[in-house]
C-alpha cells in the first residue's frame, strides 16, 4: 500500500442537511474538537443555525491533522451550496489560528465572529491565575 492510498480526510454532509444549509444560510458556526474519537482524528463541525435559533449538523469532517492545509480542504463546505451567491454571512469561531485563515481564504465575504463561550473561558482561565483569594475570586466571577 502507497502512503497516496490513504485517506487522509473525510468531508460529509447528508442531503437534507445540504438542503437546510441552502435554507438557512446566514449563520454557521465551526468548531473542533481535537483526536477524542477511537482514531485519533479531529472532528472539524459545521453546524448552521435556522431563524428560529434551532440548530442543524450542516456537515463535518475527520482531519488527521490541524493545519492549515486540511481545514481548506474543508472548502468543500462551499460546495454544498446550490448558488454561487448563497455564501454564510457570519461565521462563528474560536481562536483555532489555521482555522481563522481558512475561514478567511474560503469566505472572505463573510463577518467572522469569536465564540463568546471560548472568550468566556480564556478570560476565567487568566483571571483566576491573578486573583489568588478564593472570596476574591466569586466576586470577580459575579461580576
Amino acid at each position: 500500500m502507497n502512503d497516496e492510498d490513504i485517506v487522509r480526510d473525510i468531508f460529509w454532509s447528508h442531503p437534507d442537511a445540504m438542503k437546510l444549509t441552502n435554507a438557512c444560510n446566514l449563520v454557521f458556526l465551526i468548531d473542533s474538537t481535537y483526536k477524542t474519537n477511537k482514531y485519533r482524528l479531529s472532528v472539524l463541525d459545521i453546524v448552521g443555525l435556522t431563524p428560529i435559533e434551532m440548530t442543524f449538523l450542516a456537515a463535518f469532517a475527520y482531519l488527521e491533522e490541524e493545519r492549515i492545509n486540511n481545514v481548506v480542504w474543508v472548502e468543500r463546505f462551499q460546495g454544498i451550496f446550490f448558488r454561487r451567491d448563497a455564501i454564510p454571512q457570519v461565521i462563528v469561531i474560536d481562536r483555532d489560528l489555521a482555522l481563522m485563515n481558512a475561514v478567511k481564504t474560503i469566505s472572505p465575504k463573510s463577518t467572522n465572529l469569536l465564540c463568546q463561550f471560548h472568550i468566556d473561558k480564556n478570560v476565567k482561565a487568566k483571571c483566576k491565575t491573578l486573583v489568588g483569594q478564593k472570596n476574591a475570586w466569586n466576586y470577580v466571577i459575579e461580576a
